[in-house]
């Protein structure tokens, strides 16, 4: 059989068809195919029931638990299934992770203990925050304005 495969491999190449035509799988299995997009929440086989998000610069966030997950998103709805291996950039935990703003101010942060200092990111705009993330507005919490100034991670935007 296997012959009898690399036979008409062989031919196919030699004519100029296609590796469907010779029988040859062209599927590229999910470990090559790459890390899901940002913003893609998912969860993978063989990880039970741990979410994961695909944040900026495609680092890989778990997310410990459900509170810190409903502090971000409303609802289950969204999570797609990926291979987890696939993500090559690994970040810790996204512990404490919660949306923050202060009253009067339009822009919104996201907790991430994740860096050296723990701090504040700001999120850069709707399409980010919505669009991207699908991150829940209602889990917005207001807080004191100097407590976000001062853990504020200037250099590291969520993007």
């Amino acid at each position: 059989m296997k012959r009898l495969r690399r036979t008409c491999l062989a031919l196919a190449l030699a004519l100029g068809l296609s590796l469907t035509t010779a029988g040859v799988s062209t599927a590229v299995p999910d470990a090559v195919a790459g890390c899901p997009r940002e913003g893609t929440r998912f969860k993978s086989p063989g990880y039970g029931d741990e979410v994961f998000l695909v944040g900026p610069k495609s680092f890989l966030y778990s997310i410990p638990d459900a509170e810190v997950y409903f502090d971000l998103w409303g609802s289950w709805d969204g999570i797609e299934t990926h291979n987890r291996d696939a993500c090559k950039k690994s970040a810790p935990p996204l512990r404490g992770g919660h949306l923050a703003k202060w009253d009067g101010s339009p822009n919104v942060y996201i907790w991430d203990a994740t860096f050296p200092e723990p701090g504040y990111r700001h999120i850069g705009n709707w399409d980010i925050f919505n669009g991207k993330y699908h991150f829940d507005p209602e889990a917005i919490r207001p807080v004191h304005w100097a407590v976000i100034e001062g853990r504020l991670l200037l250099q590291h935007p969520w993007t």
